[in-house]
């Protein structure tokens, strides 16, 4: 690709997390408070092509939106730890990725609970078309959907991660690896047949990024 394309997907790119930044939507509305919590984006590196491979998950955690970096901390290195095993070492984890969320902003606790709250319909439905415009600038050739919301949202209902992990699906061309989140919370990835099925969808991402050369 000629470095004027390049350039301006880039320039596309930023000028969209921008405005994803500068978003309160959800705030005005009183789902969220703004002093808790705003839109996690991290541009492109500037001297990398725009990622190939998009992540969606849910939502940010409370150590991103304090790092303002995608999965800074222990599920984080995790998720690298499964990557490398997929044929993306961890010096490229956030040149060769671009992380995307169902919604933007760290929803907060569960109320009396270890977990993160899943956003509401209405959250999701407020930030869908960031989500969508971030799709259309990326193109991506490979799509990671982690946890069930990501999953659901672009491959429909899906009764459980133990369905879906391990599987793939493609649609017009694009590639699409479903994964749980690698939270310390989740029990899911206490079951051995569970963590086989994480070893095999990173043995097919393994196979993605060699051949289409990423």
């Amino acid at each position: 690709m000629p470095p004027t394309v390049r350039d301006r997907r880039r320039s596309l790119l930023v000028a969209h997390d921008a405005r994803i930044r500068a978003c309160r939507a959800c705030h005005m509305r009183g789902y969220l408070d703004e002093g808790e919590s705003v839109p996690v984006v991290r541009d492109p590196e500037l001297d990398a092509p725009v990622p190939r491979i998009l992540l969606i998950g849910q939502a940010p955690g409370l150590r991103a939106t304090i790092t303002d970096r995608p999965f800074a901390g222990i599920a984080g290195d995790k998720l690298r730890t499964w990557f490398e095993r997929g044929g993306i070492p961890r010096a490229d984890f956030w040149r060769k990725i671009h992380f995307a969320a169902v919604t933007r902003c760290y929803p907060g606790r569960v109320p009396g609970a270890r977990g993160d709250r899943v956003p509401s319909i209405e959250e999701q439905a407020l930030c869908h078309p960031w989500l969508d415009g971030t799709v259309r600038l990326i193109r991506p050739e490979i799509v990671l959907l982690l946890g069930l919301l990501a999953i659901r949202t672009h491959l429909g209902r899906v009764s459980s991660l133990s369905d879906v992990v391990g599987t793939t699906e493609i649609r017009d061309g694009v590639r699409y690896l479903p994964l749980p989140h690698p939270s310390g919370v989740s029990r899911w990835l206490n079951e051995p047949a569970n963590v086989a099925a994480v070893s095999r969808s990173m043995e097919i991402l393994r196979g993605w990024v060699e051949d289409l050369g990423i």
